[in-house]
């Protein structure tokens, strides 16, 4: 731990921040005052829309042109920055060495168009940390300490080529490549599995232990607080709602509200007891994949002989590391991807390949809530809109009752009142995704596909999401799968669990018999994450 007599190396003092809206001043930060010292890291927990986000890009130059700075000083190290609202700050001192940045949405932070090593290429020379000579082997050296296995053949993807989890990964590597004085870290384990996880807080752990790094780390997820931080700050409505040393606040809480967040994530850890598999049908599956394979590059295959039934009614979870090919899989079934061999059928019939009318028929029938949710909507269109879109595309009702559907699924997720008419650049990532859900469930499909839906959002929304979804599948019957590094989400939810390393399923058993022993060494590795994750709660 800090020590408390140290000068602090960031300090926050009345900070007011509100956004723009129809004409109207909508309040997200209250005179927030807070600092951290030289090696401390600091956990800011709070739900979806408590302003965590909003305080990173305000410290950082980074809010939107709706954002309204109404005051609020900042220090760092000995630069000090007396009003926030003032239009003539020198952002560019204080970004990327003195304040380095790791956002929520890794894949969104980087230029589609640019290999990973121009990334590093860009920002090590720009800040004359390693010479043209130098780039390739000091970037190498730290994506191979975040657990990249082939470093180089990273440098040389596009970040569409990665997996959302790599994509993260990469960001904070570039982050760090900068030697900051503080970092602010926005969620940076959310999208990666519990191995992963685990790699990147150990390497938190091993530079602000061995650098000295401070550390302000964002994060929904309890554990992560726990196992990495000293502080913990709770944010509720952009007020302080507690703050203290980590262990008291996580073991002992003062407030109703910090205590409903803990109860949240006690109710995920547990199984779920109403998990009875459907019976099968006389008709066979409602979805078949038969040995399906892909690749993007002819010596590295993504996909490899994948063979998966779905029932009706049935839930089947698909587990896995970042990068082993869970979302193209997804993305293979719904039929944005044209696999490089085998079949899907759904009833029997063949829905590889079509076009026109029958594709967009599918689309009734198959819906994929995408992992980065803010990346999947319009920016420029409210949620209403968004929620009314496939209604709209497959001409479905009058304007009137459009409307009125994309009304009710929004508040079925809890996007009611004003929340209604913002735009995603307006709204927190687990906003966003609860409106990715909606626009999804609005058209009531046979197959429900959710890919890391619920990764991103805060453990009361998750226990909401899950809960509704829950709901919802009994109420219409339709089957899902569902994708998720969280072995907590599946166990909670799933029917089966197809264990997948690598693009090929090592196992696919009961969610009980997969979750209370597995001889696969691989299942081991996971479970084994996983409980260390959970350990304490």
């Amino acid at each position: 731990m800090p020590n408390k007599e140290q000068e602090p190396m960031l300090r926050v003092r009345s900070l007011q921040v509100s956004y723009k809206q129809n004409q109207q001043s909508i309040p997200i930060l209250k005179n927030l005052s807070f600092e951290l010292r030289k090696g401390e890291v600091l956990a800011v927990l709070g739900e979806s829309g408590s302003g965590k986000s909003t305080m990173a890009k305000a410290v950082t130059g980074l809010l939107p042109p709706s954002a309204i700075v109404g005051g609020g000083s900042l220090e760092v190290g000995s630069l000090r920055i007396g009003d926030l609202s003032d239009s003539g700050i020198p952002w560019k001192q204080v970004r990327g060495r003195r304040i380095a940045m790791l956002f929520q949405d890794a894949r969104l932070a980087l230029n589609p168009v640019l290999r990973i090593q121009d990334h590093f290429r860009e920002s090590l020379l720009y800040h004359r940390l390693a010479s043209a000579d130098e780039v390739l082997s000091v970037s190498a050296r730290l994506l191979s300490l975040l657990g990249f296995a082939d470093a180089p053949a990273i440098l040389s993807s596009y970040p569409f080529q990665l997996s959302g989890g790599m994509c993260q990964r990469v960001c904070l590597a570039l982050a760090l490549s900068l030697k900051p004085s503080v970092l602010i870290a926005d969620e940076p384990t959310s999208a990666l599995d519990t191995v992963s996880q685990r790699e990147v807080l150990d390497c938190l752990e091993r530079m602000q232990r061995e650098l000295g790094l401070t550390v302000l780390l964002i994060t929904h997820d309890i554990a992560v607080a726990r196992a990495v931080s000293h502080r913990v700050m709770v944010l509720r409505r952009g007020v302080i709602e507690e703050e203290g040393d980590t262990r008291s606040v996580l073991s002992r809480p003062r407030t109703a509200y910090t205590r409903r967040l803990l109860a949240a994530r006690a109710q995920l850890a547990r199984p779920s007891r109403d998990r009875k598999m459907p019976p099968l049908s006389a008709s066979g599956p409602l979805l078949e994949v038969i040995g399906l394979n892909k690749s993007f590059h002819p010596s590295k295959p993504i996909l490899q002989d994948i063979h998966l039934a779905l029932n009706p009614k049935e839930i089947v979870g698909i587990l896995g590391q970042s990068g082993c090919g869970k979302s193209t899989l997804a993305r293979c079934i719904a039929g944005l991807e044209s696999p490089g061999g085998g079949r899907v059928l759904i009833r029997g019939n063949e829905i590889s390949g079509l076009k026109g009318r029958a594709r967009r028929d599918i689309c009734k029938r198959i819906q994929l809530v995408f992992q980065e949710a803010r990346a999947s909507l319009n920016p420029g269109r409210t949620a209403l809109q968004l929620v009314q879109e496939p209604l709209h595309y497959l001409h479905i009702g009058t304007r009137r009752e459009r409307e009125a559907m994309a009304r009710l699924y929004l508040h079925e997720v809890g996007i009611t009142g004003d929340a209604l008419s913002r735009r995603p650049p307006q709204l927190s990532t687990g906003q966003c995704q609860r409106i990715a859900i909606a626009r999804a469930l609005v058209l009531k499909p046979e197959i429900l596909i959710c890919d890391e839906a619920v990764s991103a959002l805060d453990m009361n929304v998750q226990a909401h999401i899950l809960a509704l979804l829950q709901r919802l599948h009994k109420q219409y019957g339709f089957s899902m799968i569902m994708i998720s590094h969280d072995i907590r989400v599946l166990r909670s939810f799933c029917h089966r669990i197809a264990v997948m390393n690598e693009g090929s399923f090592c196992e696919v058993r009961q969610a009980d018999d997969l979750l209370q022993e597995s001889n696969q060494p691989y299942t081991q590795l996971l479970l084994k994450c996983a409980g260390d994750m959970e350990e304490g709660f």
